[in-house]
């Protein structure tokens, strides 16, 4: 289980440091127009075929004062923006970490089940139990914030979704779909519709061969 723990640690650190340098997809505004540089629009693609759609998921990061292709949002964990580059490597860590944590939750609980033990033999471990019980504690929160944001960004992959479109859908008018009132009035009823939604296992798919 040591040696389990230790593999799972290193792999985590190689992992953290790369997305912390990897680009998470940044767009060069300066070969788009100011007009289609804005913060409340999609990056200015006006054709409707499968690369422009690509192209139009390019959302403004305000922590990284650009625009991200394929943004979900900006990790501060991480220092940096989970894009379309690096969102297979973010998903990677998310498990990652979660497996370490319930890999020390076991741990550290056969540890403090076994602390009579050294109570009987007399062994100076009460400094020790604390930072067991402690980092126990502290594993344990972070599965219970961590459990459910896994959840939402498979549900997200399954999709074709990201987070920042889901939250701010209204800014992005290929994800509104207007219908008229059925009482005659002079309004509109905008609903939700997701146009990258193609099925779960093509969505999947599209997901494993992000570039």
């Amino acid at each position: 289980m040591d040696f389990v723990l230790n593999v799972e640690m290193i792999m985590l650190i190689i992992g953290l440091f790369r997305i912390m340098l990897k680009d998470p997809g940044f767009v060069v505004c300066e070969s788009f127009s100011l007009d289609e540089l804005n913060e409340n629009s999609v990056l200015g693609v006006q054709t409707h075929n499968e690369s422009s759609l690509l192209q139009m998921r390019a959302r403004y990061c305000k922590s990284c004062q650009t625009y991200v292709q394929g943004f979900d949002h900006h990790c501060p964990a991480f220092g940096n923006c989970i894009g379309q580059k690096n969102y297979v490597l973010f998903m990677v860590l998310l498990v990652g970490f979660i497996t370490a944590e319930i890999s020390y939750i076991v741990c550290s609980s056969q540890f403090a089940s076994k602390f009579r033990v050294l109570e009987e033999n007399r062994v100076e471990s009460g400094s020790i139990l604390v930072m067991a019980r402690s980092t126990l504690l502290f594993c344990v929160l972070q599965v219970l914030w961590q459990g459910p944001f896994l959840i939402w960004h498979v549900y997200c992959i399954c999709f074709n979704i990201r987070t920042e479109e889901w939250v701010n859908w209204k800014k992005y008018p290929e994800f509104q779909l207007n219908a008229s009132s059925l009482s005659g009035e002079n309004y509109q009823e905008t609903s939700f519709k997701n146009p990258h939604n193609k099925g779960i296992l093509q969505n999947v798919k599209e997901f494993l061969t992000l570039k």
